[in-house]
């Protein structure tokens, strides 16, 4: 027997009840079903896919995405993460609030992991009230499973995620199914991008006849590493010969080397110049010839573990279009933060408040999302659950900080959010740092060592033109606009 399923047993025995066509235990955590009326049927089925720390860059590879979601709906090309890291993004994804009224500001106690979220009062809460059902696949919060507690958190219909830490690992991992463990192996079937996206069409297929409105978080690891091994070459932050520990992700044999990539190799890549940066930044060292042969191969499996999640995203459209859903569903496609490839020396990592941890891709498809749409307005990671609310006609138990983004969407120049600034931040690695981000300028204060940034002359954020002349009013308005983010909750989050 696992040894956590003597643990979960209490949860496990009230969802012993067989849904035949999905092999899904139901029951999970539906506290509200006694009282919580049946959703209309004008109610949209809603699908949200988030990856693992796929770059904006990368989306050139997914055909699928691209013909089934892209050419469909509507992309937003200046979609942003407030918090580059795995744990505070997501908590902000199931809250629509920023990691300062979140609490979840790492992926490790103190400061963050599941247990920081408040489970009770999240996005899956609100649409089981609202008549939903919910459905988890994927990877949950950091830490998630890891105390041999897996029964499913709050507001979950249906259950099959990831414990840690077995969630890094493409092969033997583990899964909660509904407070279940169940162990998986290292054959091909076995693949986790492939389990999780065969339980989504499971799931979809079961729902086809039931009549009521469903939700499901789809959240494959890909292209997250896996495991680390040391690697005797000179590591991100020495030129000097030696070893690191170095990770890569694992591609399913299919599309092992399916592909001959290298990293992008914008001007900022391995940049020679570094004045004006802060001097953690400026100090680091040129990259080696072996760091950088080792980004281009994590590069490569990267992209062929996304073509994994690409043929999903295919095959789940299929299904909703083989059970006459496709016209009803909302689907969203995303990722949780982005990854260094070398910009700004800066390799195997994410944390920092530069574009490629930043700018992320996000394409919604269906419901009244215009077809083959780009939106050139801000749009955040705060914003999905205020979207998705608003899409199931569903109310939030707390305060939410972000926007519904179909108010954009459906009136770019005439939205009551023009104007507005998104906050960046990063408190879980190597101290705090701030950034607030307008239509066209990023500032960041590290510490009191400040950046600015006009995007639009300078994308790759080479120049740090703080301390030029004429900049200060711009400055002192940005400092203060920051300084109003850092502390905003609800309509002062969307004004400031």
């Amino acid at each position: 027997m696992p040894r956590r399923l003597i643990t979960a047993i209490a949860a496990a025995t009230a969802a012993l009840t067989l849904v035949a066509a999905t092999g899904c235990t139901s029951g999970g955590s539906d506290q509200t079903a006694t009282t919580t009326p049946q959703a209309g049927p004008g109610k949209p089925n809603i699908l949200v896919i988030m990856t693992d720390d796929q770059t904006l860059e990368s989306m050139r590879i997914m055909d699928s995405v691209k013909a089934e979601l892209a050419d469909q709906g509507t992309t937003f090309s200046r979609y942003y993460v407030s918090f580059p890291n795995c744990c505070p993004s997501r908590a902000t994804y199931y809250t629509g609030q920023y990691s300062h009224n979140t609490g979840v500001e790492d992926n490790v106690p103190p400061l963050g992991g599941a247990g920081k979220l408040r489970a009770d009062e999240t996005l899956p809460v609100w649409l089981q009230r609202a008549g939903y059902t919910t459905a988890h696949v994927g990877k949950y919060l950091n830490g998630w499973g890891e105390d041999g507690n897996i029964a499913p958190p709050p507001g979950w219909s249906r259950w099959f995620g990831l414990i840690d830490p077995t969630t890094y690992q493409y092969y033997g991992y583990h899964v909660s199914d509904n407070g279940v463990e169940k162990e998986f192996g290292d054959s091909p079937a076995d693949y986790q991008t492939d389990v999780l996206g065969d339980r989504v069409v499971q799931f979809i297929n079961a729902q086809s006849t039931t009549g009521k409105p469903w939700f499901v978080s789809f959240t494959p690891l890909a292209p997250h590493s896996e495991n680390s091994e040391s690697v005797a070459v000179g590591s991100p932050d020495t030129s000097t010969p030696g070893e690191f520990k170095w990770a890569s992700p694992k591609p399913p044999p299919r599309y092992e080397r399916s592909l001959v990539a290298k990293a992008p190799r914008p001007p900022s890549f391995n940049d020679p110049e570094t004045k004006g940066k802060p001097a953690e930044i400026a100090e680091k060292p040129v990259l080696s010839d072996g760091v950088v042969k080792l980004i281009d191969q994590g590069y490569q499996k990267e992209l062929e573990t996304l073509q994994a999640v690409d043929e999903w995203v295919g095959k789940i459209v299929k299904a909703l279009r083989d059970t006459k859903q496709l016209d009803n569903t909302v689907i969203f496609f995303t990722s949780d933060n982005g990854y260094f490839h070398g910009e700004h020396r800066l390799a195997f990592q994410k944390f920092e408040l530069y574009e490629p941890a930043v700018h992320l891709p996000l394409i919604v498809r269906g419901g009244a999302f215009p077809k083959r749409k780009t939106i050139s307005q801000l749009a955040g990671n705060v914003d999905l659950a205020p979207t998705i609310l608003a899409l199931a006609g569903a109310k939030p138990g707390i305060t939410v900080d972000g926007a519904d983004l179909l108010t954009i969407a459906s009136d770019e120049k005439a939205n009551p959010f023009t104007g507005r600034a998104l906050l960046l931040e990063n408190k879980s690695h190597k101290g705090v740092t701030e950034s607030i981000l307008t239509g066209r300028y990023k500032y960041i204060d590290r510490r009191g060592e400040k950046e600015l940034y006009d995007l639009e002359k300078d994308p790759d954020e080479r120049t740090n033109i703080v301390g030029d002349p004429g900049n200060g009013s711009l400055v002192k308005e940005l400092q203060a606009r920051l300084a109003k983010l850092q502390a905003c909750a609800g309509d002062s989050c969307r004004t400031s």
